[in-house]
């Protein structure tokens, strides 16, 4: 250790604002951690089954599911929520669910929604520390499947504390959520001027969201005084994540954003948290011959073109490249689709079980970047994963683009 960060770690460990972080992470408590059953799945499924009910004492009526699923439609580019037995925009918009049914624990079902007069269904499964169990999913899927084979819309939630990998032949069904997104919820609720909430009610909606903000590590002040201190004394800090474990991709993801930026046969696309989205120079280039071939319309100079999507998904315990045909003109997706179809030894995932075109976002294509296990060999060990991303970013750019761009390439020139 040398002398200046030893020093730092003296003046850090003295300081008063980490002294009063310190007690700001102390003040950070609520009744669930009270009572110990902030990590029990059993308590927060009863919370959101409390929640969606428009019967419950709460007195919001549909409001909690309609937001709900309002969120989700303006976070994912307005595609539909589920399958092809989903939901999309123009069908919720005329959908009430004051008939809904809510049942708990039916046949090890975590929650089921029911709506009869909508022919509507959701089932989550929810996940607080565990993962998912083998062939759990799909049993499930196949009982809601068997049981309401009239319903119109089916939709099939895996909603978990942090993003987990579920069973790939069940990631064309079900959605993944993360409590990320009832953290949004519950703080719409609070905040609506259309709703007036008790105080008794408004108390224990902001003690379950001081929970989930604790168990996320989303407190606001905390996370501005540990910014500041990290910029105070960032040698020392650094020092100390060497000898411990990080716990979130936030390193990943800044990682692939540089690599994506510096990479010149490539443009960066739109990016957020969870996806670094890229497009390549391919597209700009032969971009005449792609409008000759219907794949692009003739208006179209690709900055806001999202049929050819290029993205790395980066969640906390695996990290993966995904191409995928993208929202947009349904002709140009449907031409893109049977290209890929005629080359599915390089498009291995654009085949699906219903033989259909998935509506807004279809998988065509995916490489693994990092896997669960060099992850948690990472966070255990700290081994270099910034070598493993390099070396699996190349192969990609090297490899792998050139083989879907050709197979592009190819098609266009007949």
């Amino acid at each position: 250790m040398t002398n200046n960060i030893e020093k730092q770690l003296k003046e850090l460990i003295l300081d008063d604002d980490f002294a009063g972080l310190q007690n700001l992470a102390n003040e950070d408590v609520n009744l669930m951690s009270i009572l110990r059953i902030s990590h029990k799945e059993l308590q927060h499924s009863n919370f959101l089954a409390w929640l969606f009910n428009p019967t419950e004492n709460h007195n919001l009526g549909d409001f909690a599911l309609k937001e709900f699923i309002k969120i989700y439609f303006k976070e994912n580019q307005f595609q539909d929520l589920g399958d092809e037995s989903g939901l999309s925009v123009f069908d919720f918009v005329q959908l009430k669910f004051d008939d809904l049914e809510i049942r708990r624990e039916y046949k090890n079902i975590d929650l089921i929604f029911l709506s009869k007069q909508n022919k509507f269904s959701i089932i989550i499964e929810n996940k607080i520390y565990s993962s998912e169990k083998k062939g759990q999913l799909e049993k499930y899927r196949k009982l809601i499947e068997s049981e309401y084979p009239d319903f119109k819309h089916k939709i099939y939630i895996y909603l978990s504390l942090f993003d987990q990998q579920i069973t790939e032949s069940e990631q064309d069904y079900y959605v993944q959520l993360n409590y990320e997104h009832i953290i949004k919820l519950i703080e719409q609720v609070i905040s609506s001027q259309q709703l007036n909430l008790a105080n008794k009610t408004r108390f224990v909606f902001e003690q379950y969201l001081q929970t989930l903000k604790s168990m996320l590590n989303k407190n606001e002040e905390i996370e501005k005084v540990a910014q500041q201190l990290y910029r105070k004394y960032k040698p020392a800090f650094d020092l100390v994540f060497k000898y411990s474990s990080p716990s979130d991709s936030s390193e990943f993801r800044d990682k692939i954003h540089t690599l994506v930026s510096n990479e010149k046969s490539i443009k960066l696309f739109f990016c957020d948290k969870k996806y670094i989205r890229f497009q390549p120079n391919y597209l700009y280039n032969n971009l005449q011959a792609l409008k000759d071939a219907g794949l692009v319309l003739s208006n179209d100079d690709l900055s806001n073109n999202w049929v050819f999507l290029f993205e790395f998904f980066i969640r906390n315990n695996h990290v993966t490249f995904d191409c995928k045909i993208g929202a947009g003109n349904q002709e140009t997706r449907e031409k893109l689709y049977e290209i890929y179809k005629k080359h599915s030894d390089t498009f291995t995932k654009v085949v699906r079980k219903n033989g259909a075109l998935n509506p807004e976002y279809h998988l065509a294509f995916q490489k693994e970047i990092l896997s669960k296990s060099e992850i948690e060999k990472y966070f255990e060990n700290n081994n270099n994963i910034e070598q493993v991303i390099e070396k699996r970013f190349r192969e990609l750019i090297d490899n792998d683009l050139p083989r879907i761009t050709d197979c592009i390439a190819r098609e266009i020139k007949k």
